[in-house]
């Protein structure tokens, strides 16, 4: 299947939600790298595969940076309109004392 590699940049349109409002985690710019893939629509197999080996490639770059990370199997509300599934990857955070969404 053909893999893409593209990096954008986002805005949040909140200004303040009583969370974290400031400083460097919570920004309104910010710029992400995502991964895509296209696969045939026939039994859902590809696309499964597909997915195990971008979450592999994420996982294998959080290691070797020697990150504590974890996998997050995001729920069905909370994909867009091309997605079947997602993971979101988070990192630990010592000065923020948990983790959090890096981006």
């Amino acid at each position: 299947p053909p893999r893409v590699v593209c990096s954008s940049t986002c805005y949040r349109t909140e200004t303040d939600t009583g969370k974290e409002p400031w400083g460097l985690y919570r920004v309104h710019q910010f710029t992400k790298v995502e991964m895509f893939g296209v696969t045939a629509a026939e039994g859902g197999g590809e696309s499964a595969a597909l997915l195990a080996e971008f979450l592999g490639l994420q996982k294998e770059i959080f290691s070797e940076l020697g990150l504590h990370y974890r996998v997050l199997d995001m729920p069905s509300q909370e994909l867009g309109l091309p997605a079947y599934r997602k993971f979101d990857i988070e990192a630990w955070m010592p000065g923020r004392g948990k983790y959090g969404e890096v981006r």
